[in-house]
């Protein structure tokens, strides 16, 4: 019994030993630490260098691992400081849970209020005409593509104003066209279905919800021409492959990986329909200097050139013991320090539109072209972020949603029974959240102005 307690204590002042040595400590006195709840990515070192020189009285600790116990850290006062979110769908679950600081007014105060970046991405930083969120990068899609494949097979490099015709004819000469190298090429690659299809969403003038959030709009004309378009670019027109061509073009050697990203990268596709960030993987690519050309995604009948705009952005932990500290990180964001490291980077867009006001504000090491650029501050005028609804778990739908386009995707539906079940799916849920639920009961009434029924949704 003695060497079991004495075995008890040893473990116990191991425990106690790593808590110590692993807890987070200002590097000298007089030192604040914050920690960053965010990605590895190796720019955040030279983000938060240039931030603790601007404020030296400040340390920056990355917490990448901190996201797969946030909520729980949060509400027990232990979790991070600044906290990257990566879309309206989680901001509005981290609201809903009590995570994030409401913003409104010291963000107005310090100048990193929604008025402090891009319209198109103002919504998006928002919950109930409430700031809780300021970006770290803003982002609208183009499509980048590579002049060599197109000199190869002669074809015209895209123009602008162009339309989904002329993408779809491009692609098929690039497709079909045997090439002076003799290599051959797949059109576009595709890296992310689901932003594909969201682009093309917006790209049709949809949304996500329609009557305050508490309809899917899923079942809209414009959501399922949307992916009546994104199925025929696969199966009528071949300008996506199809799983199989994907799985088989991953398979092959000399394909660096699997992937859209990783095939544009090696040179195998001529188009990728993606954001300014690409940029970051072109330094890994050598070959691609020079290479690199950009243009609006194709326009969608009378519908002007948009996408779907996006930004990881940070809030500020409502329990945070070091408040100040982060809000002068939150003010760091929108500064011209910080816009200069996303414009070297290619990090998307500097939050601040004040950095990149034309392509010549933008030009880097990956692409010295200024009118590259300017196809990404284009991008950010029609661009648009996505709606949300207050009545259901965001995140829930997006994974319903990748499983309707993998359905599509892989012939086992119709476009429009894909985007109809799914309607379906989110207005059953929503119902039944309503129901069981006081506190949106109470929301239901404050944006309706009408008192709750149980019978509601047939009565609208």
């Amino acid at each position: 019994m003695k060497q079991l307690f004495a075995g008890i204590l040893v473990l116990f002042l191991l425990l106690y030993l790593g808590a110590e040595l692993t807890r987070d400590r200002p590097a000298r006195p007089g030192i604040t630490a914050i920690r960053w709840c965010t990605d590895m990515n190796p720019a955040r070192t030279v983000q938060t260098s240039i931030f603790e020189k601007l404020n030296p009285d400040i340390k920056v600790v990355l917490d990448p691992g901190a996201r797969q116990k946030l909520i729980v850290q949060c509400a027990t006062g232990t979790g991070p400081d600044v906290i990257d979110v990566y879309d309206s769908e989680q901001m509005v679950s981290y609201v809903e849970a009590g995570i994030l600081l409401d913003l409104t007014e010291v963000a107005a105060e310090k100048g990193f209020a929604t008025t402090n970046t891009y319209p198109a991405v103002r919504d998006a930083l928002m919950v109930e005409g409430r700031q809780y969120r300021f970006p770290c990068n803003v982002g609208g899609s183009a499509v980048i593509y590579n002049k060599a494949i197109f000199d190869d097979h002669g074809v015209p490099y895209p123009t602008e104003n162009w339309t989904y015709v002329q993408c779809i004819e491009a692609s098929q000469k690039i497709l079909y066209t045997p090439s002076k190298s003799g290599a051959k090429h797949i059109p576009v690659a595709n890296f992310y279905s689901r932003w594909f299809y969201l682009d093309l969403l917006v790209g049709h003038g949809g949304r996500l919800y329609r009557d305050h959030g508490l309809r899917s709009a899923f079942d809209s004309t414009e959501a399922i021409e949307a992916m009546k378009l994104y199925y025929d670019l696969i199966y009528q027109h071949h300008v996506l492959t199809t799983p199989a061509e994907a799985a088989a073009i991953s398979s092959q050697g000399g394909w660096a990986g699997a992937g859209g990203l990783s095939w544009f990268s090696a040179e195998r596709a001529a188009m990728i329909f993606i954001g300014r960030w690409y940029l970051c993987q072109v330094p890994s690519y050598p070959a691609l200097k020079g290479k690199l050309g950009a243009v609006l995604l194709p326009q969608i009948g009378n519908h002007p050139s948009a996408s779907a705009c996006g930004t990881r952005a940070a809030g500020i932990n409502v329990k945070s013991p070091h408040r100040a500290e982060a809000i002068k990180f939150l003010q760091y964001l929108a500064s011209p320090e910080y816009g200069a490291v996303i414009v070297n980077d290619g990090d998307s867009m500097p939050p601040n539109p004040a950095l990149a006001r034309t392509g010549r504000d933008l030009v880097n090491a990956a692409v010295d072209d200024p009118a590259f650029h300017q196809t990404f501050v284009d991008a950010l005028r029609d661009a648009r972020s996505l709606d949300t609804s207050a009545f259901i778990d965001p995140n829930q739908v997006l994974r319903w949603l990748d499983e309707r386009i993998g359905q599509v995707e892989n012939q086992r539906v119709t476009p429009e029974e894909a985007l109809r079940s799914l309607a379906k799916e989110v207005n059953e849920t929503i119902r039944l959240n309503l129901e069981r639920r006081p506190d949106l009961q109470r929301k239901y009434e404050r944006v309706t102005g009408q008192s709750y029924r149980s019978d509601w949704l047939t009565q609208r």
